[in-house]
């Protein structure tokens, strides 16, 4: 790959998978705020007039709202109906954004959830190893295995593995996107646990 094609892939790679996002975010959380001013609207006149870190109090009341239907929310996700209906959502829909299923391993790991479907694994390539997230296993023994690449481990490519050429690694998805995004730099630790490589 010539450098001005490295150059531009990388450039899109920051526009759909880190601009897109971030802005999409900053877009529905500015609506949303947006949507609660306006219901409690009516207790402005009740508010003191005086700015904490710049930002009016009608601000914040919407923001810790907000927070708080994000809290509840969250306790109904936790429930097995909404659950399935949730997990239709994502296969149908929000697949479709960008980051999006990267970015849910992560943040479902540090809640302790579902992250555990995702199994960091090695695949066995001519004699060497590469390091991969296995995304689904079909009952053939067929495994997507998603291969993220350095430096936010967030775009790489998809492979059909079958599970015989897989080594399942004892870690968490997080500490394998830490070693990517670190090159593999200073993680002696981590090799001499697999002696047979």
């Amino acid at each position: 790959m010539k450098w001005y094609q490295s150059l531009i892939k990388r450039i899109l790679n920051g526009i759909i998978l880190f601009l897109l996002p971030v802005l999409l975010l900053l877009f529905i959380l500015g609506k949303a705020i947006s949507i609660v001013q306006k219901l409690i609207l009516p207790i402005k006149m009740y508010l003191p007039a005086e700015r904490v870190f710049g930002v009016g109090l009608l601000t914040l009341i919407s923001l810790l709202l907000i927070l708080i239907i994000c809290y509840l929310a969250g306790m109904l996700i936790e429930q097995k109906k909404v659950k399935w209906l949730i997990t239709k959502l994502e296969d149908n829909i929000l697949v479709f954004i960008p980051g999006y299923s990267m970015i849910k391993a992560q943040t479902s790991e540090m809640v302790r959830e579902a992250a555990a479907q995702w199994q960091p694994v090695l695949i066995g390539e001519d004699g060497d190893w590469k390091m991969g997230v296995l995304v689904d296993q079909q009952p053939d023994g067929l495994c997507m295995i998603f291969f993220p690449e350095p430096p936010d481990a967030k775009s790489g490519e998809m492979k059909l593995v079958h599970e015989s050429k897989l080594k399942k690694l004892d870690m968490p998805v997080s500490k394998m996107i830490k070693i990517i995004r670190k090159y593999g730099k200073s993680e002696d630790a981590f090799f001499s646990k697999d002696k047979n490589l």
